[in-house]
């Protein structure tokens, strides 16, 4: 399985129609033609595109689209990766932005992702410029992965263990869990990878992911750690696909914590 940016991928120049009279034209992705590739292979890989949905990315195709008023706070992201704003996902304010970001499912489907990695949509966590019920988040979560699945698209829940109780909630409407420094916050005593269990009990996948953070991590923090550390962790949750990577994700560091 390969987790790709969705405006990446994008194999050539192809037209949003919002419907009303002000379309976008999404640009040729660096990887056009990576999705061709990977399904090409035997057996064919599975390609998930990854979208930023309870936040926006400025410099995205369709960003000059989405209200004023729904663009929040800065998001919190390591040094060298695309500055992001928060977005306002109460429910009330939603319907102002909800149907521009389905757009972007719609993209995924017709490029040919078999899923979406659906980010940063656990808002009320962060201080985003929003008094954001945590009833809201969670609603939110449900309808992407509702919206994910209507398109019949594999639909996975992006962290989440930041708010409290959403996991639990989220092992009924994703299909899989992606979830970041877990093996990390267990070695530094906080809450680790135990947070997974709800989908692992489901016998859904969990992709964990841990780095290697003597780069600044999205605070400009260094935690220097090794693979057998957070890989311990990892396994001990019953983890069965798990990954210690370096934080710009090169090939430098790969290695996979086996079960």
């Amino acid at each position: 399985m390969y987790d790709l940016d969705l405006w990446s991928v994008v194999p050539s120049a192809t037209m949003l129609d919002y419907g009303d009279g002000s379309p976008v034209v999404v640009p040729q992705g660096t990887r056009a033609g990576v999705i061709a590739q990977l399904h090409a292979r035997t057996p064919p890989a599975i390609v998930i595109c990854h979208i930023e949905t309870g936040a926006l990315e400025m410099g995205r195709p369709d960003a000059a689209k989405f209200p004023a008023a729904a663009i929040g706070g800065d998001v919190p992201v390591p040094p060298g990766f695309p500055p992001a704003k928060f977005l306002d996902v109460r429910q009330a304010s939603r319907m102002n932005w909800a149907q521009l970001m389905w757009k972007r499912f719609d993209l995924a489907k017709q490029i040919g992702c078999d899923g979406i990695e659906s980010a940063h949509n656990d808002v009320a966590s962060f201080s985003s410029g929003f008094d954001i019920p945590t009833e809201d988040s969670y609603s939110w979560y449900d309808e992407v992965a509702k919206q994910g699945h209507d398109r019949e698209l594999s639909t996975g829940m992006k962290n989440g263990d930041l708010l409290s109780g959403q996991i639990d909630r989220g092992a009924a409407s994703f299909d899989w869990l992606m979830i970041e420094r877990c093996g990390e916050h267990d070695r530094l005593g906080a809450g680790g990878c135990d947070v997974v269990r709800p989908f692992t009990d489901a016998n859904k996948a969990v992709l964990a992911i841990d780095y290697n953070v003597t780069e600044p991590d999205d605070n400009g923090m260094t935690h220097p750690q090794t693979s057998d550390a957070v890989c311990m962790f990892q396994v001990t949750a019953r983890i069965q696909d798990g990954l210690y990577k370096d934080v710009s994700l090169t090939k430098a560091v790969r290695t996979q914590c086996n079960p």
